[in-house]
């Protein structure tokens, strides 16, 4: 598929979402009207609204990583042949395999801590939305005199350095990946924290819901070749 530019994008954007109101009021106004809301739908709209607030509960996993944070290495890539790799290129004589430096490394790390039984009150993969929070404390750094050093583990100097808050969120969300949560698309809020300690550390923070908004998503995952048919899931119905 040929790269569009940003100016051809902007066009396609224009062209199919430039008559929806930005104000958020005037928007739901327009829906409204749009979607031909009566009178006894709105009803029912706030009713289901009451009743998933009144069903949706999220539950919470806290893990701890006891070393110094990091983020996720840029790929690497390899020219993949018949010669090097020829079960990979059976149907392209070359191409180029990205891969991570320290992927599998790391998420065989969960695995171990998961098999071990350090997350008791996890019995299956997450398969519901989540949110994440992450507290990435760097180690202080040894320049600092006591005062700095105590202010820093009070939170009040903060790191402005690698690794960045984007690859930090990356590294420790695919470390989740198949070990706590089926796959880290089901995120749908996240925060990541930088932070000095003298002793370094990670901690994050999940919460998960209880059951998926509704039966579209529901037969999303459930249809999906890495999902356990005996997981306990559920829907907002």
């Amino acid at each position: 598929m040929p790269h569009k530019s940003r100016k051809q994008k902007a066009s396609e954007y224009e062209s199919k979402f430039g008559n929806i109101p930005v104000d958020y009021s005037e928007r739901l106004s327009w829906m409204y009207d749009q979607y031909h809301i009566t009178e006894r739908q709105a009803f029912d709209i706030m009713m289901k609204q009451s009743q998933m607030i009144g069903a949706l509960e999220y539950y919470n996993i806290n893990v701890v990583l006891f070393e110094i944070p990091e983020g996720s290495p840029r790929p690497r890539f390899r020219l993949v042949n018949r010669q090097n790799l020829a079960n990979m290129a059976i149907a392209n004589p070359a191409f180029v395999h990205v891969y991570s430096i320290t992927g599998a490394e790391d998420n065989k790390y969960m695995r171990r801590m998961v098999d071990a039984g350090e997350l008791q009150q996890l019995d299956h993969l997450i398969c519901t939305p989540c949110q994440i929070d992450i507290n990435a404390y760097m180690k202080t750094p040894t320049a600092y005199n006591r005062i700095d050093t105590i202010l820093a583990e009070i939170g009040l100097i903060r790191p402005i350095f690698k690794p960045d808050f984007d690859n930090i969120a990356k590294k420790y969300c695919d470390m989740f990946n198949t070990n706590i949560w089926l796959d880290d698309t089901l995120v749908v809020d996240g925060s990541v924290h930088k932070y000095y300690s003298i002793l370094p550390r990670v901690e994050i923070r999940i919460r998960y819901l209880n059951m998926l908004y509704n039966k579209q998503q529901y037969n999303a995952i459930t249809n999906r070749v890495d999902f356990d048919q005996s997981t306990d899931l559920s829907y907002f119905r």
